[in-house]
C-alpha cells in the first residue's frame, strides 16, 4: 500500500509540474470523396434543362456556354447523357455526354458513341477515385450507353492527357491509338487543276454523287472502323451545325475533267493555318486530292498551309513529302468498364479526322 501511495503521489507531482497532462480526443470518420454530395441523384437526358448546366459547363471549359451548338448535339443529335445533382432536385453538380455515331465496324453497319462534356463541379473535381463523383457518372454512363449488350457497341473520344490517365487508373478506358497532327509544306509555286466549287448538299444531284463516293471510300476500310460519311451525316455534321451559319466552315466539291464530281473536302481556319476537317474520296484517290487541296489553299487562302488531325495508324495514308507531324497529346480511349470489344482488337483501327470531334 505504501509503495502504491508513493507512486500515485509521484504522478500527482508530474500533473502538477505539467510533466504529464491528460486529454480527451475525439475522432470522427473522414467523409468519403463526394462528401457533402455523397447523397448525389443520378438522371439523363430528359431530367433537365440546357440552361441549367450553363454555371457547370462555363466552370468547367472557361468558355462560354453555347446554346446552338448544344442543341445540335443534344437535340437534333439524339445525345445521350448522365447527370448528378448535388441532392434530388438539387443543382447539376456532374455531366457526362455523348454523341452517337453510325459506323462500319469492319465493314459491318454499327453504332459508337463520342464520349464529350465531362464536366464535374470544380470545387469537388480534385476527388478522382472509385468512390469519386467523376467515377460515379462515368460508370453509370459507361454501363447504361457503351458495350455487347446496350445501343451503342463502342466508345471513343478526345481526352486530354490527364483526363485519359485518370481514366485509366480508374479503369473505365483503355488506348487504342494517338491523335496527331499533319501540317503540309506550302509549295513556293503552287498549281492545282482542281475544278472547286462550295458544296451544297440541298442539291439532290450533288448529295447523290457524294453518296457514290462515300461507298467508294468505303470499300478500302472493311479491316478498320470508320464513321459513315454519307450525304445525311454530312448534311447534319457541317451544314446543320452553327458553325456553318456562322462562317465557320467551308465545305467543297471537287469535279474531274469531265465535270462528275470526285471528292469532298470540308476546311475550317484553325490558327494561321487550315484544318482539314473531313475528305470523302475514293481511298486510291486520297494522297494525289491531299496534294490538290494544298495547293487550292495556298492560291486561294493567300498562302495558308494545310493541317490534318488524324490516327495515328492512318499516317502513312495521308502523309506527303516534307510535312511535318506533331503529337497532339490526345489519346483514342475505348471503353473497358462495361464487356465490349477489347482494346486489342480497336487498336488501330479508327480512322478519325477534325470532323469526328464534336467540339471542332
Amino acid at each position: 500500500m505504501e509503495l502504491a501511495g508513493a507512486e500515485l503521489q509521484f504522478i500527482a507531482t508530474e500533473f502538477e509540474e505539467s510533466r504529464r497532462s491528460l486529454k480527451v480526443f475525439k475522432f470522427r470518420k473522414e467523409q468519403d470523396s463526394l462528401g457533402e454530395y455523397s447523397n448525389v441523384e443520378f438522371a439523363d437526358i430528359g431530367s433537365f434543362s440546357s440552361a441549367e448546366l450553363k454555371r457547370l459547363f462555363e466552370e468547367s471549359f472557361h468558355t462560354e456556354f453555347d446554346q446552338e451548338q448544344w442543341r445540335w448535339k443534344y437535340e437534333f443529335g439524339n445525345g445521350r447523357c448522365v447527370v448528378a445533382r448535388s441532392e434530388p432536385g438539387g443543382n447539376i453538380v456532374s455531366h457526362y455526354g455523348g454523341a452517337p455515331r453510325e459506323i462500319l465496324y469492319f465493314g459491318q453497319p454499327n453504332v459508337a458513341i463520342q464520349v464529350c462534356d465531362v464536366m464535374v463541379l470544380p470545387e469537388i473535381r480534385r476527388h478522382y477515385g472509385k468512390r469519386s463523383l467523376f467515377f460515379n457518372t462515368a460508370a453509370t454512363f459507361l454501363e447504361r450507353e457503351i458495350g455487347n449488350t446496350v445501343r451503342q457497341l463502342l466508345g471513343f473520344g478526345f481526352p486530354n492527357q490527364k483526363a485519359m490517365n485518370i481514366a485509366l487508373r480508374l479503369g473505365l478506358y483503355e488506348k487504342t491509338d494517338d491523335f496527331i497532327e499533319l501540317v503540309y509544306s506550302v509549295p513556293e509555286k503552287p498549281s492545282s487543276a482542281l475544278q472547286v466549287e462550295l458544296a451544297n448538299l440541298e442539291d439532290k444531284q450533288q448529295s447523290d454523287a457524294i453518296d457514290g463516293l462515300w461507298q467508294q471510300m468505303a470499300t478500302a476500310f472493311g479491316d478498320a472502323i470508320i464513321g459513315i460519311r454519307d450525304s445525311s451525316y454530312l448534311k447534319y455534321r457541317y451544314f446543320q451545325h452553327p458553325f456553318y451559319h456562322r462562317g465557320l466552315y467551308h465545305p467543297y466539291l471537287v469535279r474531274d475533267e469531265a465535270g462528275h464530281p470526285s471528292a469532298l473536302f470540308v476546311l475550317k481556319a484553325h490558327g494561321d493555318e487550315l484544318l482539314l476537317m473531313d475528305l470523302i474520296s475514293p481511298a486510291v484517290d486520297i494522297k494525289p486530292m491531299l496534294g490538290e487541296i494544298v495547293a487550292f489553299c495556298c492560291k486561294q487562302w493567300q498562302g495558308r498551309a494545310l493541317k490534318i488531325w488524324i490516327t495515328r495508324a492512318w499516317q502513312e495514308a495521308v502523309q506527303l513529302p516534307d510535312c511535318v507531324v506533331n503529337d497532339l497529346g490526345i489519346e483514342i480511349p475505348c471503353n473497358s468498364w462495361n464487356r465490349g470489344p477489347d482494346a486489342e482488337t480497336l487498336y488501330g483501327a479508327w480512322w478519325l479526322t477534325a470532323g469526328d470531334m464534336d467540339f471542332m
